[in-house]
């Protein structure tokens, strides 16, 4: 079922749950208003007749009741009376209540004296009435009268009160449905919209406009809001997904490409085991070019998922850096500074992943900027306080040409490699590998300084 529908459902029957609920508070407050107006002139003709009673004695009954136009109309409906002795038995009667039965039978007693009303049944007619003790009985028996009117007026109010109602409520049940619709229809709109919306992205069009299909301010119009975010969030992720796999097929394709060239140059004719050997330098330099970006495009995937190598352990800031040298001692110079300080820094998490991190900007100033003509590369270790928080500060420096501005701004972005980068092996994914491990690890890497020197810096937390 729709959710307008269920609105319009709803709607309905909360209005003719609200209309019989009125209804019978009105039948019901009616009825008790009519019994009070009733009850309070019961006992005041009570007291007069009691009066009347107590000094014409019987004949006070038996005397013809004369009805007149102008009389009170509480005094016409009070044609029922009778007295009793104290032991319920009938002492007399009104010729309007002919051989009353005794109290008991009534479902009354004497005592009943204090005034209060009651309902009873005599001759299939409802009656409603009083007992009030007779005055100036001191010395005599006792006596108690019994006045009492019919309760057809107030049934038949109530009766007919209670048809309208129904037909009232047989009129509203049509309206309520429409004006629930209507009410669905106009608050469910926005929602149908969205998921109209929803389902066309989960087509593929993520291009789709969702800005005017959800205005004004309020619940809808925050969930179009966010909807239009996941949206924005997901085409840039998948824009992302796909440049990464054209890039990555790109940085592949290359080696690839290079190594089964030399290996089909190979076999065209017979060579010299030199020429041989020569050939398959050429070829396992770039297998080896293969494996580092097998291994790169896996270290991007776990980032992705935050899945960190090895678990978290407490390790010296300058080990760290010796490590990383030394991993990348293939290509770093032998004069590679290490400048730490004198107390231990000590810095928590994954030993693989922090090493990787650390040799991937060694790498990076060594391949870019530390080559015999360009200088030195140097690395320090420093303890820092930031906004009340203790780091490592860990600077990779070297004395190249440095980064170009137009570089700069996408130096940590996956595959880019500047105009002078792209003259050396490489995919463009170290740094930007870097600072995810160091964002991991709740610290990051930046480019302190892009020439004279060129400068990276690490910053994570440090242990107290």
């Amino acid at each position: 079922m729709k959710l307008r529908h269920r609105f319009a459902l709803t709607f309905a029957l909360a209005s003719l749950g609200t209309l019989v609920l009125a209804r019978v508070v009105t039948i019901v407050s009616f009825t008790r208003l009519q019994e009070y107006e009733l009850d309070q002139g019961l006992r005041a003709r009570a007291r007069e007749e009691s009066n009347e009673v107590a000094l014409l004695g019987r004949k006070a009954l038996e005397r013809e009741h004369v009805s007149d136009d102008d009389a009170d109309p509480l005094e016409q409906l009070v044609t029922y009376g009778a007295l009793y002795r104290a032991d319920g038995t009938v002492v007399a009667d009104t010729r309007s209540f002919p051989h009353a039965p005794a109290l008991h039978e009534l479902g009354a007693s004497p005592t009943i004296s204090s005034g209060a009303c009651f309902d009873f049944r005599f001759r299939d007619k409802m009656l409603r009435g009083v007992i009030v003790e007779l005055s100036g009985q001191e010395g005599g028996e006792r006596q108690y009268l019994l006045l009492a009117a019919s309760r057809r007026e107030i049934d038949d109010d109530a009766r007919q009160l209670l048809a309208l109602g129904w037909w009232i409520v047989a009129a509203c049940l049509p309206l309520s449905l429409a004006l629930g619709w209507l009410l669905g229809r106009r608050m469910t709109r926005g929602v149908e919209t969205l998921a109209t919306a929803a389902g066309r992205v989960t087509a593929g069009e993520l291009d789709m406009d969702l800005s005017s299909s959800t205005p004004g301010d309020d619940e809808v119009a925050a969930l179009g809001r966010a909807l239009r975010e996941m949206v924005a969030w997901l085409k840039g992720l998948i824009e992302t997904e796909r440049r990464f796999a054209s890039h990555a097929a790109h940085e592949l394709r290359s080696p690839l490409a290079a190594l089964r060239g030399e290996l089909e140059l190979a076999l065209r004719r017979k060579r010299t085991g030199a020429e041989y050997e020569s050939m398959l330098r050429d070829a396992l330099e770039d297998t080896n070019r293969l494996v580092d970006l097998a291994e790169d495009l896996l270290v991007v995937a776990r980032i992705e998922r935050g899945v960190i190598d090895d678990r978290a352990e407490e390790i010296d800031a300058r080990t760290l850096v010796e490590d990383a040298v030394a991993a990348s001692a293939a290509r770093a110079p032998d004069d590679v500074v290490i400048d730490a300080a004198d107390e231990r820094i000590v810095v928590r998490g994954a030993r693989v992943a922090l090493v990787r991190m650390l040799r991937n900007l060694v790498d990076n100033a060594v391949v870019h900027g530390a080559a015999p003509a360009h200088g030195g590369l140097r690395v320090r270790v420093r303890r820092t306080d930031e906004a009340g928080a203790v780091l490592a500060r860990i600077e990779v420096e070297d004395d190249g040409p440095g980064v170009a501005p137009e570089d700069r701004e996408h130096l940590f972005e996956p595959f880019h490699r500047g105009a002078a980068a792209r003259q050396e092996p490489g995919a463009g994914l170290g740094l930007g590998i870097a600072r995810e491990i160091a964002r991991r690890h709740g610290g990051d890497v930046v480019m302190a300084s892009s020439a004279d020197p060129t400068r990276f810096v690490v910053t994570l937390r440090a242990e107290a």
